[in-house]
């Protein structure tokens, strides 16, 4: 127990922090510091209940902490207290008190020391409110990296517990890392102070079960004008399960894409603003007559279009509307072969300037099509002229068989009048039959200028739905 002399007291009223000496529960001595706390002299202090400074509901728990301290020891308390006083006034202020066993006046009594913690309380308040509204998780710990000593509301919302677990230690972030990062997880807590900040992306087992994957970025403070010590190690650990499930649809979405595009029967390529191949498959590969891939992504696709005027109205086209579907065109091989193709193409531009800054390109090869078309048209037209021919036969049969009626009836007949009647007939139905050949002959015609032609010639309609040649 340390005895205060004359002299020590009137240092005590010197310093600009809060002390006072206790006895059973009165204040035997205040310093000027602690009645300007209190808001009262410093001369009607002694004898006056120190509780009464006290806020009730902190009754008890200073008293237990004054009960504590050992009567036969000088030494300061190990821990401090945190309290709230309140003036005459009723004005409440924080204070922070350590207390230590002193003997005044030749009895035991506490040495109380009280400091302002006020402004402090209400910084450190306002400054976990704004904490407690950031949605990512913040946790501090200690200069050892060992301890957490606060942590915002938003680790219950990440990991399903309450952040006062983890503030009493009970829990620690490595607890909750997904098995199989743990040792990855290990590593990077165990060197955060030495590399003094870095960042990690692992997965977390939420309370409900749940996986979910986090971005931990560590960093440690240093004290101002501390020499290098470490003040504390701060983690923001922030929720990433959305971005890596958008990265993962995004690469099984690529996967797919790229098969498509490989094995794609329809010729696909893509090509930069100035025309270059930057991708390009088998099918357009072969289409255009290359080599190979490698000599196909050397070249420009301008090159193959056979009229540099067609090339950029068809461009322009593409840029205006962002892109066409199923359009017709015509383009050039490597071997100079004219081939009529069908374009689906798209174009992406530049977020910031709008500029073009790529062209996806489906083509649809019409040749096969175009060639079906010609026979089904071919077909069409020979059955009609078929049919034609079938007619023209029938007639001509029709018109036999009433020549032959007509010339049995003619020698039957008795009256010079009914035969030249018959006559005229027969001799009517014989121009009918000229009619009919000559026809046949034009028809032949017309059918060897078709098969002559060096191109189809033009389908029209035939008045049924289907398609004819022209044969005018």
């Amino acid at each position: 127990m340390q005895l205060l002399s004359t002299d020590q007291l009137r240092i005590l009223d010197a310093i600009s922090q809060g002390t006072v000496i206790l006895k059973d529960g009165l204040i035997r001595h205040a310093n000027a510091c602690f009645a300007a706390f209190c808001k009262t002299g410093q001369a009607g202090l002694p004898g006056h209940p120190f509780f009464d400074f006290v806020i009730p509901k902190h009754h008890r728990r200073v008293g237990r902490y004054l009960e504590s301290i050992p009567t036969d020891s000088s030494v300061c308390a190990a821990g401090k207290l945190e309290f709230t006083l309140r003036d005459i006034d009723g004005a409440e202020s924080f204070m922070i008190m350590q207390a230590q066993a002193v003997a005044h006046d030749g009895v035991p009594a506490l040495l109380c020391s009280l400091t302002d913690i006020t402004q402090r309380t209400k910084a450190e308040r306002k400054l976990k409110r704004i904490l407690d509204s950031i949605p990512e998780v913040i946790i501090a710990f200690d200069r050892d990296h060992s301890r957490i000593e606060s942590a915002n509301h938003a680790t219950e919302g990440l990991y399903g517990l309450p952040a006062e677990q983890f503030v009493r230690n009970i829990f620690h972030p490595i607890d909750l890392v997904f098995p199989d990062d743990a040792d990855k997880v290990h590593a990077f807590y165990a060197g955060l102070v030495a590399r003094e900040f870095d960042r990690i992306e692992y997965r977390i087992v939420h309370a409900n079960g749940d996986i979910r994957w986090v971005r931990d970025e560590g960093e440690v403070v240093f004290k101002e004008q501390g020499l290098g010590r470490v003040q504390q190690v701060y983690h923001f650990i922030k929720d990433i399960t959305d971005r890596k499930n958008d990265e993962e649809r995004l690469r099984i979405n690529e996967q797919k894409y790229r098969r498509i595009f490989e094995n794609s029967t329809d010729p696909i390529f893509v090509a930069s603003a100035d025309g270059t191949f930057t991708d390009i498959n088998q099918a357009a590969v072969h289409l255009f007559g290359f080599a190979s891939r490698e000599e196909a992504l050397a070249a420009n696709v301008g090159d193959l279009f056979p009229n540099p005027g067609k090339r950029d109205a068809f461009m322009a086209l593409i840029d205006e509307a962002g892109g066409v579907t199923g359009q017709p065109f015509r383009l050039q091989t490597r071997n100079g072969e004219m081939v009529d193709v069908a374009v689906t193409a798209g174009c992406r531009r530049n977020r910031n300037t709008g500029r073009p800054e790529s062209y996806q390109v489906i083509l649809h090869d019409m040749r096969a099509l175009i060639a079906q078309t010609e026979i089904e048209t071919y077909r069409r037209t020979m059955g009609g002229l078929s049919d034609r021919l079938n007619n023209i036969a029938q007639v001509q049969l029709m018109e036999l068989g009433l020549m032959l009626d007509y010339i049995d009836a003619l020698k039957a007949a008795r009256d010079p009048e009914r035969s030249d009647q018959l006559l005229a007939r027969i001799l009517e139905q014989a121009r009918e039959v000229e009619r009919s050949l000559q026809e046949l002959r034009h028809l032949g015609e017309k059918i060897r200028r078709i098969y002559h032609a060096p191109e189809p010639p033009v389908p029209v309609p035939d008045g049924t739905g289907g398609i004819l040649f022209d044969l005018k």
